[in-house]
């Protein structure tokens, strides 16, 4: 039984700071793309590739977006990109369902 009060304090009904719309137009397009991947769950390895740009590029780009985004976390930015996921979308930025997938190394 919940203690007396417990109620009152319950936040369940606010929206979490995920679904606070974030202004998304700060991220440059790079960042945006690098965004849509991280929210498909992909790590920082596949992005690179994906991307053809070095692991530690990826890396810049999270923590600036990251910045941006005031968020503290891939999960957290990722969420945001689920919610928001039209704006980013919009933004024309390459798609990363079409982004040339370069061959591994050899």
């Amino acid at each position: 039984m919940p203690t007396p009060g417990a109620l009152d304090r319950c936040t369940c009904a606010a929206p979490s700071p995920t679904q606070i719309p974030r202004d998304l137009s700060t991220l440059t397009d790079r960042e945006g793309t690098v965004l849509l991947l991280v929210a498909t769950g992909l790590g920082n390895t596949p992005i690179a590739r994906r991307l053809g740009i070095t692991e530690r590029t990826v890396k810049k780009h999270i923590t600036s977006l990251l910045h941006k985004l005031r968020v503290t976390s891939r999960l957290e930015a990722a969420l945001i990109a689920h919610h928001q996921h039209h704006d980013l979308c919009r933004a024309k930025r390459p798609s990363p369902t079409f982004l040339p997938n370069p061959a591994p190394p050899i």
